[in-house]
């Protein structure tokens, strides 16, 4: 079973709302912090940047997206095999072909006056861009974050509290679970300033004995935007109308928590 310190605090369903794709890339978060969110920072994107423009669309924030992955030869090779498979006849649905041109979204969506795109790996190691670094220099003081970045999120989490203030919450993926639990629980009680509001197994991962998913996505608010409606939560996960698995095909998976 999961841990206890891994259940969310209790909050209304009507208090939280899913940002992104309905799929992989999408995340459960507290309405409130779109209202108070004045830029969006993201940590890893791939070519699926849907939770940032439903962001942007419902807030009006400015988005800052970093990733080291996607830089012209990611959407070169992308565009040849997708086109592969158009000729193949593998892509014959209209989504699928709009698809194709996937590249073309990007660039117009990251040049737009409030955008940015950084082709940096955010890392505490050389030749990186240390997180602290894409707050220090930011000019905004509420402030959102998605992380997922693959594990390299162990490098930096013990600093998120040092900048409580200005964040309105966030959400991230926690990688190698069943590896790393004394760090994500030491983590999470030094969180003074936030509420662990949500969990949601990331059903790409694989599921340990102990029925604990080998990626979690957990996502947190800031106490000030956080109003706890029970004493305990009752609640099963994964929520009805507002997770997903994260491919069509999977099956999502129930969470069950100590006590």
């Amino acid at each position: 079973m999961i841990p206890s310190f891994l259940k969310p605090f209790g909050s209304k369903n009507s208090d939280l709302i899913r940002i992104g794709s309905k799929h992989d890339g999408g995340y459960v978060i507290n309405k409130k912090v779109l209202k108070k969110t004045q830029i969006l920072i993201s940590y890893g994107i791939s070519d699926n940047f849907d939770f940032e423009k439903h962001f942007q669309k419902l807030s009006n924030c400015y988005v800052d997206s970093y990733d080291y992955s996607i830089g012209k030869q990611f959407w070169f090779k992308r565009f040849r095999l997708d086109f592969i498979k158009l000729l193949c006849l593998k892509i014959f649905k209209p989504s699928q072909f709009i698809n194709i041109f996937k590249f073309l979204e990007f660039y117009l969506f990251y040049n737009k006056k409030k955008n940015n795109f950084y082709l940096k790996k955010i890392s505490n190691k050389k030749k990186c861009l240390p997180f602290r670094n894409t707050i220090k220099t930011n000019k905004f003081k509420k402030i959102f974050l998605k992380i997922d970045i693959e594990g390299s999120e162990y490098e930096f989490i013990s600093e998120l509290k040092n900048y409580s203030k200005f964040l309105t919450g966030f959400v991230i993926e926690f990688h190698s679970v069943h590896k790393n639990l004394n760090k994500i629980k030491k983590f999470i009680y030094d969180l003074k300033n936030f509420k662990l509001i949500h969990v949601h197994g990331n059903t790409y991962s694989k599921i340990n004995k102990n029925f604990i998913p080998d990626v979690l996505e957990l996502t947190f608010s800031n106490k000030n935007l956080f109003s706890q409606s029970e004493k305990k939560n009752k609640k099963k996960y994964p929520l009805p109308g507002l997770d997903s698995a994260n491919h069509k095909r999977h099956s999502q998976f129930d969470l069950k928590f100590r006590d």
